[in-house]
């Protein structure tokens, strides 16, 4: 796959030579309007966008103080505006005209800036705050910059997507005030992975943002409990105006919450671990649930539903509060399995998260879309993780997670799939068919995982998460002690 960053890096290049740092605009010779704080309370960031390299065309017919009219009337207090001229057909010329309409909102210059005068160049022509892409700067040069902002008033919107880039910024925030910015999206390949800014929120020192991929007020919502001050829409808000107002108003009423942290968690052990996350499903005893902790599992799966392996209420509260997490690790989330959350052992999953002892809900029934939904507005008030859990038997099934990503669910769990039943069936997903998956998340695999068989799917499939039950037990319910040891020893080879 081509490196699109490095595309949009060198034609802008070429352009910075032939027409200098205002790239053929109308620049003022001084700034023409007040300086507005950028991000002084938690909101939205609506973005004047008329096309990206991965959506082609968006609203190339824009009236860019129009637009920036109705996003101040959603009640953005924001608005980023794209200035590079080929691959996004921005420009400053629009920069300058949004500036002078007198609109009372701080205004984020966003383009991929690469020299001093640049600088200068943006705080003439309006901006608050200029985007500053720690990927493609050295951090010696990002410092340069990020003071330079500095000393015209402007804010460094430093962008960071990766741990090295984290690195940059703490760097640029030992110097002074910055905003960080989290971007769903690999600029590389134009992808998007809403866990990453899950990943990273533990690790920046300010005020952030989170970039990219949010279309709905549910995506909104999930930004703000992850812990951002900040949320960036673009093409949700340019395409379709009328929506913008119910994208500000679903990311400023959410707040941090429990859902947040369990997709921070997930994250974080993902880009710690030198393996797999590991969730162990089934637990029905203190002795399972002790052992499996003492080994790493990051996961713990108590199901809610008829089966041999059906947990109760009082083995999550016991384990709940006396599991000790083992020595330089954590202890494993608690995952509540349900495959209703209309029936009576749905229902006590459900209250169990309620109550803060469930960590997450993992949904494996029909019409995932519809109930993830019901779910979030059961759980409105305190939020719990929640994700779906979809059979696969065929390439056909991968609609769904295709589906379910494009909604933009962080994770789905792809389970073997035999005839009517999913899950439990100690059955894995067939090679083949595993193979023509094309999804452009990392996978989270369940099916006939155990000792003999995981060390095939992790070099085959290299899952990011993969989930354990029957083929690890004893009888029906009980976990071999040898074959979860065994397990482990091969997960961790």
């Amino acid at each position: 796959m081509p490196d699109i960053l490095d595309g949009i890096i060198q034609r802008r290049r070429e352009d910075y030579r032939a027409l200098g740092p205002t790239f053929g605009a109308t620049i003022p010779k001084t700034r023409e309007r007040p300086s507005y704080p950028f991000l002084a309370e938690p909101g939205v960031v609506l973005e004047i966008k008329r096309a990206s390299p991965s959506k082609g065309a968006i609203a190339m017919d824009l009236d860019p103080v129009a637009l920036a009219k109705a996003y101040a009337q959603a009640g953005a207090k924001q608005i980023s505006i794209l200035t590079e001229r080929h691959f996004f057909k921005g420009s400053l010329d629009d920069l300058v005209a949004v500036g002078r309409s007198d609109i009372p909102v701080a205004l984020l210059r966003k383009d991929f800036i690469q020299f001093a005068d640049e600088i200068d160049v943006s705080y003439r022509a309006g901006a608050d705050a200029v985007l500053l892409i720690a990927r493609m700067l050295e951090s010696r040069q990002l410092r340069q910059l990020a003071s330079l902002c500095r000393d015209k008033n402007m804010v460094p919107f430093v962008e960071v997507r990766e741990i090295a880039d984290v690195a940059k910024l703490l760097a640029v925030a030992t110097d002074g005030p910055v905003v960080a910015g989290v971007n769903s999206r690999d600029l590389r390949t134009f992808l998007i992975d809403p866990l990453v800014p899950a990943t990273l929120r533990g690790r920046l020192p300010c005020k952030a943002v989170f970039e990219s991929g949010a279309t709905t007020a549910g995506q909104c919502r999930y930004a703000r409990t992850l812990g951002y001050e900040g949320l960036l829409l673009g093409e949700a808000a340019a395409r379709d105006p009328s929506q913008a107002a119910g994208f500000v108003e679903a990311f400023t009423r959410a707040e941090t919450n429990r859902s947040g942290h369990f997709w921070r968690e997930i994250g974080e052990r993902a880009t710690t671990r030198n393996r797999p996350l590991v969730k162990i499903c089934g637990i029905t005893t203190v002795a399972d649930a002790e052992l499996a902790t003492h080994l790493g599992s990051d996961a713990l799966g108590f199901v809610f539903a008829k089966s041999v392996r059906a947990a109760d209420c009082t083995l999550v509260e016991r384990l709940h509060a006396s599991l000790e997490a083992p020595v330089d690790a954590r202890r494993p989330l608690f995952i509540g399995v349900v495959t209703s959350i209309e029936d009576a052992l749905g229902q006590q999953a459900l209250l169990l998260a309620k109550r803060g002892l469930l960590d997450a809900i993992q949904y494996h029934g029909e019409q995932p879309l519809r109930t993830l939904a019901m779910l979030d507005e059961y759980f409105e008030d305190g939020g719990v993780g929640r994700y779906a859990a979809i059979g696969i038997a065929a390439e056909a099934d991968f609609t769904l997670e295709h589906d379910l990503y494009l909604a933009g669910e962080p994770r789905v769990l792809c389970d073997a799939r035999s005839g009517a039943q999913s899950g439990g069936t100690g059955r894995r997903i067939d090679g083949a068919v595993l193979g023509q998956r094309t999804a452009d998340r990392p996978l989270w695999l369940a099916g006939g995982l155990g000792p003999e068989t995981i060390g095939d799917a992790i070099r085959r499939f290299h899952p990011e998460l993969v989930d354990a039950s029957s083929r690890l037990e004893a009888s029906p319910g009980i976990k071999d002690p040898q074959r979860l040891r065994t397990f482990f020893e091969e997960v961790d080879r």
